[in-house]
């Protein structure tokens, strides 16, 4: 579709495909496309909780950011956090506090805005994983909350030998009887017209290396022939999960100030914690 925001139009194509995978007895993974918005959640804590909990999740994004919503307003870093709270509180009620199985569900996704001109505005909580294709190359945009990526970053920052834990152990989550509410990640990076974004369970990226990315992305295909490739790709690497892939393609940017390198591995990702819904309005 044509998004004109404040000057800059974005046209997206975009195309999504989940599969239960040749394992489990239930597909407890979502995902969620309603330009501009875009997202996957990955559920947890059984068959059916884990689906209503990635269900829910999306749901309440779906609903505080629906386009009657955004109508009223640009899409901006704010409205988006007070989203997320409404998706956390919402995963969360659906079980007791102390429950250790508890429903639960990773969320991951992106939102376009302008922002100084047209922007992948990225978010992550748990281990779906966002990345960004351009040029050949590609760039992770997201950061794991899980107890391997802790380890590596404890290795790398001590220089100490790599233990790494049980590769599905994550550390923040919606629900999932987590202590307190979970704060997400949130990155900037500029759009360039090609771009492909794709967001993905684990039963995706688990299986599929960077260059497996990148090799199934440069194939001449529309968004939607691109996301079942990296599904069918992922069964046939051997997943023992339920695979999801959602792939936004920005097929014509107009506006753009970003006059840099367009290859993914050097585009800039800049980490920003966007003000919370009320304080935001407060400073208007």
């Amino acid at each position: 579709m044509d998004l004109p925001l404040c000057g800059t139009v974005i046209r997206t194509q975009w195309g999504a495909t989940s599969d239960i995978g040749p394992v489990r007895s239930s597909n407890q993974d979502s995902w969620l496309a309603q330009d501009p918005l875009f997202a996957v959640a990955d559920g947890m804590g059984g068959n059916a909780e884990g689906e209503l909990a990635s269900t829910t999740a999306l749901e309440v994004l779906s609903n505080a950011l629906s386009p009657e919503a955004l109508d009223a307003i640009d899409p901006n870093p704010a409205e988006l956090v007070g989203a997320i709270r409404a998706a956390a509180e919402a995963v969360a009620s659906l079980g007791e506090k102390e429950d250790p199985a508890a429903p639960g569900t990773t969320l991951c996704g992106t939102l376009t805005i302008d922002q100084d001109g047209p922007q992948w505005l990225t978010f992550n909580i748990g281990d779906s994983r966002a990345y960004l294709i351009a040029d050949g190359s590609i760039l992770q945009l997201t950061t794991d909350h899980s107890a391997v990526q802790e380890a590596k970053e404890f290795a790398k920052r001590t220089g100490a030998e790599l233990v790494l834990p049980p590769s599905n152990v994550i550390t923040r989550a919606l629900g999932a009887a987590m202590p307190e509410l979970p704060q997400a990640d949130y990155v900037l990076t500029p759009m360039c017209e090609g771009d492909l974004v794709v967001l993905c369970s684990d039963g995706v990226h688990g299986v599929l290396s960077d260059q497996d990315l990148i090799d199934i992305a440069s194939q001449d295909s529309s968004a939607q022939e691109i996301a079942n490739a990296l599904v069918d790709r992922a069964i046939e690497g051997g997943t023992r999960d339920n695979a999801t892939a959602l792939v936004i393609r920005a097929q014509s940017v107009v506006g753009s100030r970003y006059d840099g390198d367009i290859r993914a591995s050097v585009r800039p990702r800049i980490p920003v914690r966007p003000l919370p819904v009320t304080t935001a309005r407060r400073a208007r």
